[in-house]
């Protein structure tokens, strides 16, 4: 650093600092680009700082070469970027789509929202150059309203398609005539979603590029190698990429065919969450309601037991509210199965106050008949049950099972049930058990039906 003529010998610059902003220095001569931040220190003064060149010999170029190289390329060869390349050809390009980000998937709009960027690439007869007559320059790089490139659209896009921090992007154009555009964007597509086994959903939403405006006998696009590239993808809170697929097709408009490339995005959601939080609660605090048939039916407590789990029951779905897709076009099977249980609760309170109110009835007031015909028919079918399974054995079981019991076996059946009116109390009895096996068996179903 003390030698003075040591910036002559090599690209190592040395210069007082005393501005705190970034400063560029270049020089026609120079082979690159230096970028120093100065800053002032008060207790030493001004301090000395060196850059090294970023590049050597071998990979560097003069600004002198990357300005012939452009005058060459826009200026003396009248470049117009209002003509496609090779006018008589196809033009192919070829695109890729990074997935940066899963934004939000709306279901209620029916919505996708996503972060990434297009690598669309294509070849222009008009940009080649030979890299050694412009200093070994490999590639350069130009904004994208300098040059023609095909005009895209995502044709399910419902809104204007935002640009990632509202700025142009450039293209990289290649010695060999490749240009090489990587336009990134934020798209909010829209998405057919089906959440009928919500929590258990998987959605397939896809992005559809299209060249509308210029026929595929004008620009063909094509999926390249990597049509859908997770390389960028951070992963999101409550969906995951299950699969990613690609496709080209066309639509026709106006008897003019063009060209469509179609991303899929199979996306599944993540259901520990909503387990946890929603569905284990719901489930133990519906088999709560079942516990009520093991209170004595004379006890005042029963009936505050069963408002006590409905009206949690009922606090526990409006809290879960927020957390259901809100959509009539597929309602959930799980909404379905919380409005079953819901309405089995309170078809329970019923229940419960009518049977506490036939077995505090006084025992001069009956019954109805139909109470009476209903406990001895099942009684009697169980007996009958009871005979049929004695009457079985190993040897003459399928005969058994045909012919059921004998005449004889039927009248002392009949005769050993009692003909008089059962009392209020075994009535209640009776149906309470009964009750508590059938909302049982009913509950227990409601999983596999609604699943």
């Amino acid at each position: 650093m003390e030698n003075k003529n040591y910036h002559t010998r090599c690209p190592v610059f040395a210069y007082k600092l005393r501005q705190k902003r970034p400063e560029r220095m270049k020089t026609d001569d120079s082979p690159f680009y230096i970028q120093a931040t100065t800053f002032q220190d008060d207790n030493y003064g001004s301090k000395l700082l060196c850059y090294k060149g970023l590049f050597n010999s071998a990979t560097s170029y003069r600004v002198s070469d990357a300005k012939n190289l452009h005058e060459k390329l826009f200026t003396l060869s009248e470049y117009n970027k209002l003509f496609r390349p090779d006018k008589n050809d196809i033009v192919t390009v070829k695109a890729t789509y990074h997935l940066q980000y899963l934004n939000s998937l709306d279901v209620k709009s029916q919505i996708m929202s996503t972060t990434g960027l297009f690598t669309l690439t294509w070849i222009d007869s008009r940009l080649i150059w030979e890299k050694s007559s412009y200093g070994g320059i490999a590639s350069i790089y130009v904004p994208e309203e300098l040059v023609w490139h095909p005009a895209l659209i995502v044709l399910n896009s419902i809104r204007e398609v935002e640009k990632n921090f509202g700025a142009e992007s450039t293209i990289r154009i290649s010695s060999d005539g490749t240009l090489r555009w990587e336009p990134i964007a934020v798209l909010s597509t829209s998405c057919a979603m089906n959440v009928v086994f919500f929590p258990f959903d998987s959605q397939n939403c896809t992005i559809e590029l299209a060249s509308f405006g210029i026929s595929s006998k004008e620009v063909k696009l094509e999926i390249s190698s990597y049509a859908l590239n997770l390389g960028l993808y951070k992963s999101h809170g409550d969906w995951s990429v299950e699969h990613t697929a690609s496709q080209s097709s066309s639509i026709t408009e106006s008897g003019e065919d063009y060209s469509l490339l179609i991303f899929n995005l199979v996306l599944k959601r993540l259901s520990g969450h909503y387990i946890m939080i929603v569905i284990f609660p719901t489930i133990l605090t519906a088999a709560l309601t079942f516990v009520t048939f093991f209170l004595p039916i004379k006890s005042g407590i029963r009936i505050g037991y069963i408002l006590t789990v409905v009206l949690t029951l009922v606090v526990l779905l409006t809290l879960y509210a927020d957390t259901m897709p809100s959509t009539t076009h597929y309602p959930s099977i799980l909404v379905a199965l919380f409005a079953v249980t819901l309405g089995m609760a309170f078809l329970l309170v019923i229940i419960t106050i009518c049977l506490m109110g036939l077995h505090n009835k006084p025992k001069r007031h009956i019954a109805p008949k139909w109470m009476h015909f209903i406990v001895r028919k099942i009684r009697m079918c169980k007996l009958k049950l009871r005979c049929r399974a004695r009457k079985i054995n190993s040897i003459e079981q399928q005969q058994a099972i045909e012919d059921g019991p004998s005449t004889e076996e039927k009248k002392s059946v009949e005769k050993s049930m009692p003909l008089k009116p059962y009392s209020n109390k075994e009535l209640a009895e009776f149906f309470d058990y009964f009750c508590f096996i059938v909302f049982t068996v009913l509950y227990i179903l409601s999983f596999p039906i609604t699943a």
